[in-house]
């Protein structure tokens, strides 16, 4: 994730639980705040999703989806993601559409079409990935 658009430190994550807004998903939970500085998003996942190596799988995952949704985002406030227990084993195309419906709900998205477009294209290259690896399969 670009600098501009990282969310750190303690502080900054306490005072946007304290004081925003939540909207929850199936999969993730969003906490979102408004701010005079601009659009900045954080990712949290905690224990209940897993190991060390689980979690950080699940954040790296929300961290690419935010990215690619982040012109699609409202600006002027602090978004916090956080993942759910389950989300590990939830595939990237439903974790991406869980993430997205929750942010329409409360109309912090633009265009949810648009949003969601981002990652048609992805759907189709993994389509095509499974089938061309079924064909070499039965090439064997």
């Amino acid at each position: 994730m670009q600098k501009k658009y990282r969310l750190g430190g303690r502080r900054t994550f306490s005072y946007i639980y304290r004081k925003g807004s939540r909207c929850g998903g199936k999969y993730v939970s969003v906490t979102y705040c408004p701010t005079k500085y601009g659009l900045r998003v954080g990712v949290v996942s905690g224990k209940r999703v897993g190991k060390s190596v689980v979690r950080n799988k699940v954040k790296r995952r929300l961290k690419d989806i935010a990215m690619r949704i982040i012109g699609y985002l409202q600006g002027g406030y602090n978004y916090v993601i956080v993942a759910k227990s389950g989300t590990a084993d939830v595939p990237y195309m439903q974790l991406a559409q869980d993430l997205i419906i929750c942010l329409d709900k409360v109309g912090l998205i633009k265009d949810k079409a648009g949003a969601l477009s981002q990652f048609a294209a992805l759907g189709k290259a993994k389509d095509s990935a499974d089938a061309l690896s079924a064909n070499k399969a039965d090439l064997c």
